[in-house]
């Protein structure tokens, strides 16, 4: 059965698919020719479990989404204050390709191209003598350095980096703009030569995806277990993520989305909720701002419909589930008859508790829900327990409610303990607002039913519905 979560992400591109608004980039020759329906969606969890959607495995050029990270690796060799020195933060409100600088004379900051051609300038021999060979040793680091963040091996794409090279002469222009301001420490066109290379890296939206939750990890790889780099870096990114990533059109994104995010003129757009989750996406139709049409649309339903606003006053603890434990050191309840309780003292590890912590929202729903679908070979009835849950959204109470159908749908039971009844408030509370579409909801929660069935003030209410349901197995055999 299909889970909720992809339920709600191909909900989400159904939503957004017929949106053919836009076009190509055709400055690019090889962008140009690029399929204009294609279209993938990602999301990889901070365990790296990634949930994939469309043409996820269609590779397309990195482009501009390449900029955080390059700029990830001048911090890391040169460090903040060295960096800041050459490069601003501050948003430009101009279009990514606009030749300008701040009145330092500094790119204003590192998302745009001015700021990404002198991070990678950065990465060059300090040096006006730099050859070939510099300019090739400088590329394998940063290929290594993004296979590390997205936990596979990358490559370049040999024909895009051809035609960005013939095509480039606004770039070029930059380069040698910072250059007459006596910025560039290195050779202009060995600069110029190893951006064009960084952005016709090939990745997939997958590969995007992982690179978000790298970035949300602080750092840490969580498909490899590779710590990339370190969490000020992380911290960093997501700032000017947060305030440059969407160029002209980032105050928007800020107000709708809430994610720090950055696009690229091959279509992708890389998204982040910080301590959480990555988010990749892919069509190649761009807005006037020179973000993926479908792209930004997707985003705004995953912030709108998920709960994902970095914003969000209500957010989850790290780990959700406190402990997992089964009945069996436990004593049956008196009110059965002898041999109904010899019985249920035989199947008491098949009732299995969950309690779980913190306030819950998306990113910890998701995690409870797939550990219990994991598990679900080893019980008959499972009772999660929310007593230290302080708020849940709409979405995580979908999706813990959700799991009724699910062990319903498989001849199992599911009772929840609510003594401060949270999940009844969190129904009141989101009972009109549309906030999220309740995709294969139990029919009783459909219309918001007050009555919740299986869910119990104390945990003896909740053994009193798992023992008469072991019990209703037991006369039915």
């Amino acid at each position: 059965m299909e889970s909720l979560v992809d339920g709600y992400l191909r909900h989400i591109m159904d939503e957004v698919r017929d949106d053919r608004s836009g076009s190509v980039a055709d400055y690019i020759p090889e962008l140009a020719v690029v399929d204009p329906e294609g279209y993938g969606l990602s999301l990889c969890v901070h365990d790296g479990y990634t949930y994939s959607h469309g043409d996820s495995a269609e590779t397309f050029s990195i482009q501009s989404v390449s900029k955080p990270l390059t700029y990830a690796m001048a911090l890391r060799r040169h460090g903040v204050t060295a960096v800041d020195a050459k490069i601003g933060v501050e948003p430009s409100g101009e279009a990514f390709n606009e030749i300008s600088v701040d009145d330092r004379r500094r790119p204003k900051n590192p998302m745009i191209n001015a700021g990404a051609i002198f991070a990678a300038s950065m990465l060059l021999p300090a040096s006006r003598d730099v050859g070939r060979v510099d300019v090739v040793a400088a590329f394998a680091e940063i290929l290594d350095f993004y296979s590390g963040c997205a936990g596979r091996q990358l490559t370049m794409d040999d024909e895009v980096y051809t035609s960005e090279s013939a095509t480039g002469s606004r770039n070029r222009a930059i380069a040698y703009m910072l250059d007459s301001f006596g910025a560039l420490e290195t050779d202009p066109d060995a600069a110029i030569d190893l951006y064009y290379r960084q952005c016709s890296i090939r990745v997939t939206t997958e590969d995007l995806a992982g690179i978000g939750a790298t970035i949300a990890n602080g750092g840490l790889n969580p498909r490899t277990g590779r710590m990339v780099f370190s969490s000020e870096i992380a911290q960093r990114l997501l700032s000017v993520m947060t305030t440059c990533g969407m160029y002209d059109g980032a105050g928007d994104w800020v107000t709708s989305v809430g994610l720090p995010a950055k696009s690229g003129v091959g279509g992708g757009i890389l998204a982040v909720l910080p301590g959480q989750l990555g988010i990749g996406v892919y069509s190649p139709r761009l807005d006037e701002h020179g973000n993926s049409v479908r792209g930004v649309e997707t985003c705004r339903h995953l912030s709108k419909d998920l709960g994902l606003h970095m914003f969000n006053v209500t957010r989850e603890s790290r780990v959700t589930i406190r402990s997992v434990y089964d009945l069996a050191d436990t004593p049956v309840s008196t009110e059965w008859s002898e041999r109904e309780r010899s019985y249920l003292r035989t199947c008491r590890d098949k009732i299995r508790v969950y309690e779980l912590q913190g306030d819950l929202t998306f990113a910890g729903a998701e995690s409870v829900q797939r550990r219990l679908e994991a598990d679900i070979d080893r019980y008959t009835v499972v009772i999660v327990e929310i007593s230290r849950i302080g708020v849940i959204d709409a979405v995580a109470r979908t999706m813990v409610l959700s799991i009724k159908r699910l062990l319903d749908d498989s001849g199992r039971r599911a009772a929840l303990v609510d003594p401060d009844g949270v999940v009844r408030a969190s129904v009141i509370r989101h009972r009109a607002d549309g906030t999220a579409p309740d995709l294969d909801a139990p029919e009783d929660l459909k219309g918001f039913d007050p009555a919740l069935p299986h869910v119990h003030a104390t945990m003896e209410d909740a053994v009193i519905d798992a023992e008469t349901f072991m019990l209703k197995h037991y006369y039915d055999q």
